[in-house]
């Protein structure tokens, strides 16, 4: 087991995983944040896309090792409270799941 640091969503978060678990599966399994779907698994669909520091990563291939001391932002994490943001209104309004 790996203990690693590191921001979701704007909190500070500290778990322990296996070296080698996903960030995807540490989202939903460790986290329970399973607002972020896996699709295709290799990284070409883009539906586990989440935020790493700022930027787009696709989450199901990163280990979740590599994100200790960073910032990463689920779809969760982009709410304005109880109201869904903008962000997530769209999804809503063309039939994401």
């Amino acid at each position: 087991m790996k203990r690693i640091e590191f921001f979701i969503n704007g909190r500070s978060q500290t778990v322990e995983i296996e070296p080698t678990m996903r960030l995807i599966d540490m989202l939903r399994e460790v986290l329970g944040l399973t607002g972020t779907k896996e699709g295709c698994g290799e990284g070409e669909c883009g539906a586990c896309t989440v935020l790493m520091d700022g930027k787009p990563v696709d989450s199901c291939l990163v280990l979740a090792g590599q994100i200790k001391g960073h910032h990463i932002t689920t779809i969760e994490g982009v709410s304005n409270g109880a109201e869904l943001s903008n962000l997530q209104r769209a999804f809503v309004d063309a039939g994401a799941i």
